[in-house]
């Protein structure tokens, strides 16, 4: 997993050999591996990194692991700011809401949820996957909306005001239930907000 820093400085990194980095882009060297609290050394999560995303506008990070924790990170500090264990299974994705209050994290667990960074709190949890959520994407214009992936090829559309159930999802050709036969590694929308 790479996300660029707002500044376009620095990138981050996720890897399965359990650690976040932050890379320098001019020089190509690492700034820092975000050490994670009583892990043994050079590790920032007990198992692999899924996902690592930066804030649209501070510094910082959100990381996704198979361990079923998602972790934010100030890049400055010695150990993360906060451990997220929202999940009963390994974490996949993490979304930075654009406005930045909130997070989104999808998992094996089939449940996509949104934290509320400043409260400290789950806001809401989506279900309706059948399948290990592997994308997630907030819509550009409605700040509302968002669109998922799974594992067995459904994209489904939501509200954050209305987490019960998705708004609508997305069909295949002919009798197909899902947009696609197999994983939807990613989703994103058209910078006007269409998909």
């Amino acid at each position: 997993a790479i996300s660029f820093c707002p500044t376009d400085t620095y990138f981050a990194t996720g890897s399965d050999d359990g650690t976040v980095k932050v890379l320098d882009f001019e020089r190509g060297t690492t700034v820092r591996l975000m050490p994670g609290a009583g892990l043994e050394a050079g590790k920032s999560h007990r198992w692999d990194v899924k996902h690592v995303e930066w804030h649209p506008d501070k510094a910082m990070l959100a990381s996704a692991s198979k361990d079923g924790s998602s972790k934010l990170w100030d890049p400055r500090a010695p150990r993360e700011a906060a451990t997220l264990h929202q999940h009963k299974g390994p974490v996949t994705q993490v979304r930075w809401h654009p406005a930045g209050r909130y997070l989104l994290s999808g998992s094996k667990d089939q449940l996509i949820k949104l934290f509320d960074v400043r409260a400290m709190r789950e806001a809401a949890a989506f279900k309706g996957h059948k399948r290990e959520v592997s994308a997630l994407s907030w819509h550009p214009v409605h700040a509302e909306l968002f669109a998922s992936g799974c594992h067995g090829g459904a994209v489904h559309f939501w509200s954050t005001t209305r987490p019960e159930e998705p708004l609508s999802s997305c069909h295949g050709h002919g009798h197909a239930s899902n947009a696609h036969d197999s994983a939807v590694w990613g989703v994103e929308w058209h910078p006007l907000g269409h998909l």
